[in-house]
């Protein structure tokens, strides 16, 4: 892989432009469970120089912050229309005035976003401000450079920077999704923004590659491949291009999965004639047996302090999700609802399991609690509903569903209130898995 790949996480020069912004504040209280959404407005960024008027950079932009912040369930988004575009005097025009302010506070706004963009001499360049409305005052205020393809990039960014200003907490606008497409013929490794936004190949193995998952650093994959006749276990470097192969075991060397630290992968392997979980370090060094059960035991998923590992065994005559220590001690049955439930991932917050099965009158994604209380079907409708991932801040996940003419990939927060699709290519996605959040 080329590194132009690698930037995807890694964006432009940032600057400034607020100094002395004191952080302290937090507007939204999103740790409690009644908090209240902050109203706030969002006028169409303004388009101060572009080649052709077609390009309507200023619409995209506004379009795309709107999708980030709505998806939050933090903030409650106001009709730009009811006051019109008077007030968006861009990032680098007028500060707003009194009138200004009391226009958008007229309208119960309590937060207010400015912004504009250019597009000169094949440089991209977006300037947004994030101001308290009552205060009459600057949050935050950004400026980002880069290239034409960057813009969505860049409004994430900045999405990612009022989600932090106004609730303390970091966003996840930034992050990607591997997954698994046909789209090609063949299952081939895909990388896509968190909102299903710029889709870039991974894998030209023309075989069969399956369950990608990201290193806890966001810089390696780890997936099984068949590109050498059978299916065994790749890590793909994402700075580098660079592939290795770390387990071809006779037999099964599918499902991985990284310890929190990094240090260790979990995998099934049947080198011994029966599907058993194993640890193992990313060379491929220091196997050690966890299970050892004549059932099919597959599927391992780290709790996010690395102590326990959850997995699929069918032990108990239909595969059910059980729970068991890191050394392969304590094992304990978690699920005991439907006839089939597979594909266990875990909060990052540690709260809770999700999984897909058997359950509510079809195939759904479901999440239960580590003590296996508080179980919660989320979705519905969707046909057959698999392998899902959470984002980091653990308030959404992604999985793929059969309908629609699909499999394609969705995206849902943790209520199960909240749904969006998220690939439309032809073929069928699966197999989604959320990165973490990516450190600059």
């Amino acid at each position: 892989m080329k590194k132009s790949v690698w930037v995807l996480f890694f964006l432009f020069a940032v600057s400034s432009f607020a100094p002395g912004i004191c952080w302290g504040k937090v507007y939204i209280d999103i740790t409690s469970p009644s908090f209240r959404k902050l109203p706030i407005a969002i006028p169409r960024f303004k388009t101060v120089y572009t080649p052709t008027d077609d390009m309507k950079l200023g619409e995209r932009a506004t379009a795309i912050l709107n999708n980030d912040l709505d998806l939050t369930g933090f903030f409650s988004l106001i009709d730009p229309k009811s006051v019109g575009e008077k007030t968006n005097g861009g990032a680098t025009g007028n500060i707003p005035q009194a009138e200004d302010f009391r226009s958008w506070a007229n309208l119960g706004a309590e937060a207010l976003v400015l912004g504009e963009v250019s597009y000169k001499d094949r440089s991209l360049t977006l300037e947004a401000r994030l101001y308290d409305v009552v205060k009459k005052e600057l949050i935050v205020g950004k400026r980002y450079l880069g290239e034409i393809q960057d813009l969505s990039r860049m409004v994430h960014r900045f999405a990612d920077e009022v989600v932090l200003a106004l609730t303390g907490e970091p966003g996840f606008f930034q992050t990607k999704i591997v997954y698994v497409s046909k789209a090609t013929g063949n299952k081939e490794i895909y990388l896509m923004d968190f909102d299903g936004r710029n889709p870039v190949q991974l894998t030209r193995h023309q075989s069969i590659s399956i369950s990608p998952q990201f290193s806890p650093d966001g810089t390696k994959i780890a997936f099984t491949s068949y590109k050498a006749g059978t299916p065994d276990l790749y890590i793909k470097n994402l700075r580098t291009g660079e592939e290795r192969r770390v387990a071809n075991y006779p037999g099964l060397n599918i499902t991985p999965a990284w310890s929190p630290d990094g240090q260790r992968l979990a995998l099934t392997l049947s080198k011994d004639g029966n599907s058993e979980i194993y640890t193992m370090r990313p060379d491929g060094s220091g196997l050690k047996r966890l299970t050892n059960h004549p059932a099919i035991d597959v599927s391992p998923t780290w709790s996010p302090d690395g102590r326990r590992i959850a997995f699929v065994s069918d032990r108990g005559g239909s595969p059910q999700i059980y729970v068991m220590d890191a050394d392969g001690q304590g094992v304990q049955r978690l699920t005991f609802e439907g006839t089939y439930n597979t594909h266990p991932a875990w909060s990052p917050r540690g709260d809770r399991i999700a999984f897909d099965a058997s359950a509510g009158g079809g195939y759904n994604i479901c999440t239960i609690r580590p003590d296996g209380s508080n179980y919660r079907v989320l979705t519905d409708k969707l046909g057959r509903c698999e392998s899902p991932s959470w984002s980091p801040d653990g308030r959404h996940l992604v999985f793929s569903a059969d309908s629609h003419g699909g499999p394609h990939i969705y995206l849902i927060d943790a209520e199960g209130t909240q749904i969006k699709r998220l690939t439309f290519q032809n073929g069928g996605d699966t197999n989604p898995y959320w990165s973490p959040r990516i450190k600059d």
